[in-house]
């Protein structure tokens, strides 16, 4: 059997332009970059049905019929279990179940996020309280259009299926780890000013992992932000595939992980991520 796959990622803004999106091969000598685009891959826009029809396996990225093993996100793929019910609460005519000067605290923060910082120190956005939530919107659209085509079990919000939510940040910490060029803790690679970082940055992944980038496309994560969290969200996609990523820890988690969403976390070394 072949074990030649491709694992896609894509760091979604709430617009086309500023999305990043990433292919990278397995199965050959050394994973191959085929892919490393922001706002269009060619002359085709990064919109929600070229998203929707590259998650399904039937866009251009893969000319030769390599198929696409697993698609990593970054966005929220659900909202809080607690603010969803309030909120439908609110909407009936009810009052919110929280009482004057009581902690939002459940309102605001997933079972996943939660985790995150507990495991991480890098406290994800809430969807419920920031601008992610434009993201999180446009993810929903784009995976409900999968799922009517391919089936719910495909878009599960745990990560189970074809798709699984990330998160850039901590993987690239966690990833790059003890070397000189690392990211100290309040570091941050986002933004013009970090140019020369990302650069560095990229360059460490792609040697741990083996990377092969003959078209140098790992040049553009110099340029924007976009770029190297693209890459990061392919490679996290993989490592879902291999199962090399932290998984729910006990049964309340899993379950909430399935209305909620669950952000995969590497929890092994980049150079894991060659075998089958």
């Amino acid at each position: 059997m072949s074990c030649t796959a491709l694992t896609i990622g894509i760091d979604l803004a709430s617009q086309p332009t500023k999305t990043g999106f990433c292919a990278i091969r397995w199965g050959g000598p050394a994973p191959l970059l085929t892919h490393l685009d922001r706002g269009s891959v060619a002359e085709a826009k990064l919109d929600d049905k070229f998203l929707a029809t590259t998650i399904r396996g039937l866009g251009d990225v893969s000319p030769d019929g390599v198929p696409i093993a697993k698609v990593g996100i970054d966005a929220p793929f659900g909202w809080p279990n607690p603010f969803v019910e309030a909120v439908g609460i609110h909407q009936d005519g009810g009052n919110w179940p929280l009482a004057i000067d009581q902690p939002r605290a459940p309102f605001e923060r997933r079972e996943t996020d939660r985790f995150i910082k507990k495991a991480t120190a890098k406290t994800p956005l809430s969807v419920s309280t920031d601008r992610i939530a434009y993201p999180a919107m446009r993810c929903a659209v784009i995976l409900g259009d999968v799922a009517n085509h391919l089936g719910c079990e495909v878009v599960a919000r745990d990560g189970s299926g074809l798709v699984c939510e990330v998160y850039p940040d901590p993987a690239l910490r966690f990833w790059t780890a003890g070397d000189p060029d690392s990211l100290a803790q309040r570091e941050s690679y986002k933004g013009p000013a970090a140019s020369q970082r990302r650069g560095q940055l990229a360059k460490i992944v792609a040697s741990r992992v083996g990377l092969d980038d003959p078209r140098r496309l790992l040049d553009r994560c110099s340029e924007e932000d976009d770029f190297l969290d693209a890459l990061l969200c392919a490679l996290v996609a993989r490592a879902a595939q291999l199962n090399l990523t932290l998984a729910p820890p006990n049964q309340r988690s899993a379950q909430l992980a399935r209305r909620e969403g669950w952000i995969h976390h590497p929890n092994s070394p980049l150079d894991r991520l060659g075998g089958c």
